[in-house]
């Protein structure tokens, strides 16, 4: 859904109506997930995807029938339809998506919610009647009797320490994949907008110090590129006490043990030092800046994910 909001905001400026498709259910193998949404304008404009093309061309027909003046509707695609090889879908996967005529009202509400990061609700029902709720405590989208729930919360936080060669491609990285990312550094003249453009945010300042005070939770990414045992123990020491759902660290196999053995001398027991990626992100024989990132990143979404 965010990746059609700042399109459909656009349309509205230019007085054109628009119909939105937004994923509301899926089963077994399907290509995009619950809250996947695509917008058409009465140009023919296209923003956003369901299925990343499987089923593209009928929700388009459907959101086009929508703007001829039709009425909302909850349609299905799947193996058990007999349309499935048509639209792409053989492979045993059914979706579930709502059609109607977008609301330009919440387009305006939610895109003010994402801008600033708040948490809101999207519930819109079967029949097209749309509303922003605040807050929510629902984790996942859900589709509950008619009506589709869908949480928008703010960004998941990326913190970088070490503002080396590979933040960079590493914050850029962090941001494709939804991250809100703060780069931060001791060193003044390493944390500038020139050096990492990328990044949401740049902090001057010790790491343990930085992350005292930072929103963390389980869906935060630590990653620590510093590999100096000065800033990388308190550092990893800060992140090992907080709910961090990954934490990372930058270093060779010799540093990486040398450091571990510095954490187990602070205290921390082998359960603690379990929880750091390192050396960080998953083998696969990277050396530039981006090939690290792309590790780093790789290995972030398996722990996002679950897998090992």
């Amino acid at each position: 859904m965010r990746d059609i909001l700042d399109s459909l905001a656009a349309w509205a400026e230019e007085g054109l109506r628009a119909a939105w498709a937004i994923v509301v259910e899926t089963e077994r193998s399907t290509p995009r997930e619950p809250g996947a949404a695509l917008a058409v304008n009465e140009r023919g404009d296209l923003a956003g995807s369901v299925t990343g093309g499987c089923v593209e061309p009928a929700v388009v027909e459907e959101a086009q029938a929508v703007l001829a003046g039709g009425p909302a509707r909850l349609v299905e695609y799947g193996i058990e339809d007999e349309t499935a090889f048509e639209v792409g879908l053989p492979c045993g996967g059914t979706v579930r998506i709502i059609v109607g005529p977008a609301d330009f009202p919440v387009v305006r509400e939610l895109a003010r919610a994402v801008a600033e990061e708040r948490p809101v609700e999207l519930e819109i029902g079967v029949s097209g009647e749309a509303r922003v709720v605040a807050g929510g405590e629902r984790a996942e989208p859900e589709l509950a009797g008619d009506v589709f729930h869908l949480p928008l919360r703010p960004r998941p936080r990326m913190y970088v320490f070490g503002a080396v060669v590979h933040a960079a491609a590493l914050a850029e990285a962090g941001r494709m994949l939804g991250y809100h990312v703060t780069v931060s550094d001791a060193r003044a003249r390493f944390v500038t907008s020139e050096r990492i453009p990328q990044a949401d945010e740049l902090v001057v300042g010790w790491p343990d110090e930085v992350l005292r005070d930072a929103p963390v939770d389980e869906r935060t990414a630590i990653c620590v590129l510093t590999h100096d045992r000065k800033l990388d123990v308190p550092a990893l020491k800060a992140a090992l006490a907080s709910p961090a759902g990954y934490i990372g660290a930058m270093g060779s196999r010799r540093t990486t043990e040398a450091r571990a053995a510095a954490l187990r001398e602070e205290g921390l027991s082998d359960d603690d030092l379990a929880r750091i990626r390192a050396p960080i992100g998953l083998d696969i024989g990277s050396r530039t800046p981006a090939e690290v990132a792309v590790a780093v990143a790789a290995e972030i979404v398996s722990v996002r994910r679950g897998k090992t």
